[in-house]
């Protein structure tokens, strides 16, 4: 009786020890799969973090980021690359640059005018998917004694859906690497509006909007149905010079009147649309 106690004893033993070496491979198993989930979410994260190259300018997302906190429906924004062209001497140089400029942005449709005092160049593309235009220029004008030229790349969006904009952007500098590996200046402008003033008049409404760019005046003109301010930031790089000092930022805003809609554009350095 002792002796098979005894087995029964050892024989239970052996199944409790397989239990427990079952439950402990199991919760190393399920401790492995939470180990590799949260390391694609971490890497999710950061890869949607750096959905943007460090060296691709991001002031167009803080543009944005600004009227959709006051509250300000984004109608459409701009992307300006300009560079001057110094290698274009007579009309031969032009169509060369012009037949290089056509192999590498393929996918736009051209139109080239040749006029006495003036040659150019316009390719344009519509991205129905994405809703963004496109539009390259490259513009000679001449003289007897000297010609001047540049190319002027512009890509437009519509709205804003912040995946998108993050695709149209890094389209937009993926293009002028096509276009020149020269640097380009940059200018991002914004337009939207509200139907009720933010806060006040528009003196105050654009003393709001400096604030929220951390922006100090520079120059202003006012007006009962328009303000255009300049103004300095340090969040930004691109500066330009003025008399009364340095500025890289422009906020205009216009009202038809009482009850109507207030028309927002915000650009740097500079706003490169008429308001």
């Amino acid at each position: 009786m002792r002796k098979n106690a005894g087995k029964g004893f050892v024989t239970n033993t052996k199944y409790t020890e397989k239990k427990w070496k079952l439950y402990i491979n199991r919760l190393l198993g399920l401790f492995f799969i939470f180990v590799i989930c949260f390391t694609g979410v971490i890497l999710g994260n950061e890869r949607s973090r750096a959905q943007l190259p460090n060296d691709i300018s991001t002031e167009i997302l803080e543009i944005a980021e600004v009227f959709q906190k006051e509250k300000i429906n984004i109608q459409e924004w701009k992307l300006y690359g300009r560079k001057n062209v110094y290698k274009i001497r007579d009309l031969v140089a032009f169509q060369k640059e012009v037949n290089r400029l056509k192999q590498n942005m393929g996918h736009l449709s051209w139109n080239v005018m040749e006029e006495e005092d003036q040659w150019k160049a316009v390719g344009t593309y519509y991205n129905d998917l994405l809703k963004q235009e496109e539009t390259l220029q490259l513009i000679t004008t001449h003289t007897n004694t000297s010609t001047t030229s540049y190319v002027l790349y512009e890509i437009t969006g519509y709205g804003w859906e912040k995946p998108v904009a993050t695709e149209i952007i890094n389209n937009f500098h993926s293009n002028l690497t096509n276009i020149s590996h020269e640097d380009f200046e940059i200018f991002s402008c914004m337009t939207g509006d509200f139907s009720d003033k933010i806060d006040g008049d528009l003196q105050n409404t654009t003393n709001i909007l400096l604030d929220a760019f951390s922006a100090q005046k520079v120059e202003e003109i006012q007006e009962d149905t328009f303000v255009s301010v300049s103004a300095y930031t340090d969040a930004w790089n691109n500066v330009l010079p003025t008399h009364q000092g340095k500025m890289n930022l422009q906020i205009g805003l216009r009202t038809q009147g009482m009850g109507d809609k207030t028309t927002v554009i915000v650009g740097t350095p500079i706003i490169t649309v008429e308001y």
